[in-house]
């Protein structure tokens, strides 16, 4: 099947960031006891009906990790594992260390900005590193980091079996299956590490079914495969949510995850029109630094404003904020670190090539 450019999954990510953008504005008007009187008529003639009123967000995060899914297995069919890590790296690690470091920067000075407590330089590096989600006494930053945790995990496995998904596509899929039946054994909510790890081990079963879904569309798996592989990592996120009271905790989260995994194969064929514009490819790009700027300065803008928490301006300044300085992280972090990363990529890779013709050239010369 198709190899190509997925333009489809652009529009999908920008819905999936509007989703998880509006779960939290709910959030932040409830916890200042404002009514957000479009929200109440959206869940009454929408969500409350469809019993989506719950799920909003749960699709969001859902949504980004089957579109993560696919396109990680896209990019692993062409890249050798050491490439691969340093892309993602580059990919997701800078916009999230400046973004941590500016919430820091204003935690330290007594801003409202969603964080508990004073915050020390050691809560700082610990959540560069994501480590506060594993230690306790440690204050978050930015708690939506938390599904990075879950990427970071796929992205070593997928590293891992890269030699494995290009000779015998199938066995990868297999590993994952029972890595994760494993862990679902032995791993409990019973401290800050064990569970962290448990949300972690709950959540890839949808990366792995986003997986499944590009192998079949790349023709490496024969669909009949690929159904029982999804169906399998189905039945391990099932029994994850059974076996937990904390972890997911949705009502009717499993079945939030197959609508999400149809949609993705619906809409990885679509290829022209609007998902394929200029347009849609620019906000889609800009999706990951709206999902880790837009909760901070949910929290900082009421306090600027000199405002109760939830009202209508705060509201819309919260919303122009979030745009405009996920553009700015996006112009001047996230996509000039990527560009040149791969200029020193390319450069190295030019000098490997000439280095035979170079070789040849003298050993020419000296006959």
């Amino acid at each position: 099947m198709s190899g190509g450019y997925l333009h489809g999954l652009n529009a999908l990510r920008i819905v999936a960031s509007v989703a998880v953008v509006y779960d939290h504005f709910r959030g932040w008007f409830a916890s200042g006891q404002q009514r957000w009187t479009f929200d109440e008529k959206a869940s009454a003639t929408v969500f409350g009906p469809l019993r989506l009123d719950s799920l909003v967000g749960a699709f969001g995060i859902g949504t980004f990790f089957i579109v993560s899914g696919v396109v990680i297995t896209y990019a692993a069919q062409r890249e050798s594992p050491g490439r691969f890590v340093a892309r993602r790296a580059v990919r997701i690690l800078p916009a999230m260390w400046v973004v941590l470091l500016a919430v820091w920067v204003v935690a330290r000075t007594n801003t409202p900005i969603g964080v508990t407590g004073p915050v020390t330089v050691g809560d700082l590096f610990a959540n560069l590193t994501l480590a506060n989600f594993f230690f306790s006494g440690n204050a978050g930053l930015d708690l939506v980091t938390w599904t990075l945790a879950v990427q970071i995990s796929y992205y070593v496995f997928v590293a891992a079996t890269i030699p494995l998904l290009r000779r015998w596509p199938w066995l990868p899929p297999a590993l994952a299956v029972t890595m994760i039946s494993v862990l679902l054994s032995v791993l409990h909510d019973d401290g800050v590490a064990t569970h962290m790890l448990r949300v972690v081990v709950t959540f890839l079963p949808i990366l792995f079914i986003g997986q499944v879904i590009a192998l079949v569309r790349l023709g490496r798996l024969h669909p009949l495969a690929g159904l029982a592989y999804g169906v399998l990592q189905w039945l391990l996120l099932v029994r994850a949510d059974l076996t937990s009271d904390l972890t997911p905790a949705i009502p009717g989260y499993g079945r939030l995850v197959v609508c999400i995994a149809l949609l993705v194969i619906v809409v990885c064929r679509l290829t022209g029109g609007v998902v394929a514009g200029r347009w849609t490819r620019g906000v889609a790009n800009r999706t990951y630094a709206v999902f880790l700027v837009h909760v901070p300065v949910l929290y900082v803008t009421p306090h600027l404003l000199s405002t109760t928490t939830g009202t209508t301006l705060a509201f819309f300044v919260a919303t122009l904020a979030s745009a405009v300085i996920a553009d700015l992280l996006y112009r001047f972090v996230e996509a000039p670190c990527v560009r040149r990363y791969r200029k020193w990529e390319n450069r190295g890779r030019n000098s490997a090539e000439r280095a035979p013709d170079d070789l040849a050239g003298r050993v020419e010369a000296t006959r």
